[in-house]
């Protein structure tokens, strides 16, 4: 699975696409077929409308999710999962200023910052980076 800021590659774009285009195209024909009945068969203007709104979750969905496998872009960067980390928590992407060694996810952080390298054993503040 490619990191959440990676672009998207080779069979995961080619299946978001098809996924979009399919929930764009149901959106479009169920408009098309509500607005475009004539007659007895014509669906009521209350069914028409609900409908409508119905079909334009699908269009827009299915159309962002078309859009960006196209572009080989994710449609989200995976950033508002580190702002939901537990207070205290190091934060993906901190660095050892001594020896370069990312932080990892299981470190202990003290209230204040202060973290010790699971590489060097070095102690320094999260916060002062």
């Amino acid at each position: 699975m490619p990191a959440p800021d990676s672009p998207i590659n080779g069979p995961q774009r080619f299946i978001g696409a098809v996924f979009g285009f399919i929930f764009f195209a149901i959106g479009v024909t169920v408009i098309g077929f509500l607005w475009t009945a004539q007659g007895f068969d014509a669906p009521p203007l209350f069914f028409k409308l609900v409908g409508s709104l119905i079909s334009l979750g699908f269009i827009t969905m299915g159309g962002t999710v078309c859009v960006s496998a196209l572009k080989g872009q994710p449609l989200s960067s995976g950033k508002a999962a580190a702002d939901e980390q537990a207070p205290g928590a190091p934060a993906a992407g901190y660095v050892c200023p001594a020896c370069g060694a990312r932080l990892g996810e299981d470190a202990d952080v003290s209230p204040r910052g202060d973290v010790k390298c699971g590489y060097c054993r070095k102690w320094f503040n999260i916060h002062d980076a």
